[in-house]
């Protein structure tokens, strides 16, 4: 039967020849169901490594990225006469009338070494309606390039953070959802930020730039001012935010690459003139890029253990396809093409190994459920948070593995199928096999 289906019948179309090879390629994938199953016991066991790991390593990045950015910046640039309190300024900008150009943020991003340069800026303003002696540090940040602020925050609005919007340290008695003043300009706090115990931090209002822009209009049109007035021009301190100017920053918060160190970049931005640069605790630099290297080495064994499931799936099929020579010579004889015997050899390794595949996801899916109840219960009773990824890093690792595993079968497969369909017909035949 398999004989007559398999030979090239006068008029048979080439979809109908497809047809039957892959019907033929299922029977073959069920012929032996212990060889089956155990081809796809290896492929689920690897493919649900590769899927807990990765999803592992990810969440254990962002973990480490949020844990890392709470710790502050590795430097921070500010003006050369400011005076600044190390452990406060490695999260935010101290009190301070000096400004730096801001176009020294873009250069700071060109050097070697900075991975990021995140500015600020500092305002003391009334924050209280009919009340101008009421006041607090209001500090602007560039929301694209932050990495000291939002990670702190603990307590949000269910909403993109849009201009208007104001963070509140954790200090302050305001609360999600309330509406302050600053300037007597209405805005909404939007986030809490969690106590850091630094104190300009903790009792500090935070927005970005944008807000402030908007406050700065929202002045101009009360006292319908059109220019933007100097800093040194404004005598009342709380209209200060009516002279903001956008090319001035209080300071920049420097993060560094992986393999950077504090000494390099500060004699590197020390050549900078009017600035002056300070530098933290050097423990927090050396353990971010200590962990970072390990997180990369996570992601090769990832990277290893695709590879050893590629090595085993070849030898596998090479063993199976060695045993089966006999079978592809009698349809190589019967008129069968080459590319039709090595299509129904590849369709039965990407069948297996796409339910491995499948099974695979499933299997990785328990393991990270045992994870969240094991290690991860076990961090939060530590009060450390780990960060699960999305929903959708989730859907998109899965089919990715499952694609991977697919195409791992198809490659493993690919070499003993090719040889073995170009091999002539006599000599598989009267070879030594199954």
């Amino acid at each position: 039967m398999v004989s007559q289906q398999a030979g090239r019948q006068p008029g048979r179309r080439p979809g109908a020849a497809l047809f039957l090879f892959t019907r033929l390629a299922l029977q073959n994938v069920l012929r032996k169901p212990a060889r089956t199953i155990m081809l796809v016991v290896a492929v689920t066991l690897s493919t649900g490594g590769v899927f807990a790991s990765y999803t592992v390593a990810n969440g254990i990045k962002d973990s480490m990225d949020t844990s890392f950015s709470r710790m502050g910046a590795d430097l921070i640039v500010v003006p050369a006469r400011a005076m600044v309190n190390i452990t406060s300024a490695l999260l935010t900008v101290q009190p301070t009338d000096e400004t730096l150009d801001a176009g020294l943020v873009s250069e700071l991003e060109k050097m070697d070494g900075i991975a990021q340069a995140a500015p600020q800026t500092y305002f003391q303003v009334p924050i209280m309606s009919g009340m101008p002696e009421c006041k607090a540090n209001l500090i602007a940040f560039d929301s694209k390039k932050d990495f000291t602020i939002m990670p702190w925050v603990v307590a949000r609005a269910p909403k993109a953070m849009a201009p208007g919007d104001i963070l509140a340290g954790s200090r302050r008695s305001e609360t999600v959802g309330d509406e302050i003043s600053p300037c007597n300009v209405p805005c909404n706090v939007y986030g809490k930020l969690g106590r850091s115990g630094v104190g300009p931090v903790d009792d500090s209002f935070f927005t970005g730039y944008e807000t402030i822009k908007l406050l700065q209009s929202k002045i101009k049109e009360r006292s319908g001012t059109t220019g933007g007035a100097s800093l040194k021009t404004v005598k009342d301190p709380s209209d200060s935010l009516a002279a903001f100017d956008p090319s001035k920053i209080s300071a920049i918060l420097v993060k560094l690459k992986f393999g950077a160190t504090p000494e390099q970049a500060r004699f590197a931005i020390a050549k900078l003139p009017g600035v002056k640069v300070v530098s933290g605790a050097t423990i927090v630099t050396s353990t971010r890029q200590a962990t970072t290297a390990l997180l990369a080495g996570m992601l090769g064994f990832t990277a290893m253990m695709l590879v050893a499931m590629l090595i085993m799936v070849s030898l596998l099929f090479s063993g199976i396809i060695s045993e089966r020579r006999r079978e592809v010579g009698l349809l190589r004889a019967i008129g069968s093409r080459h590319r039709d015997v090595m299509g129904m050899l590849l369709a039965e390794a990407v069948f297996t190994t796409s339910l491995g595949g499948v099974t695979g996801i499933i299997f990785g899916s328990g393991l990270l459920l045992l994870f969240q109840r094991s290690l991860v219960y076990y961090l939060e009773t530590l009060h450390v948070e780990f960060v699960w990824p999305q929903a959708m890093t989730f859907v998109w690792v899965g089919l990715c593995c499952s694609i991977v595993s697919a195409l791992v079968g198809l490659l493993g497969a690919l070499v003993p199928a090719w040889r073995a369909s170009l091999e002539e017909p006599y000599l598989l035949i009267q070879s030594e096999g199954g």
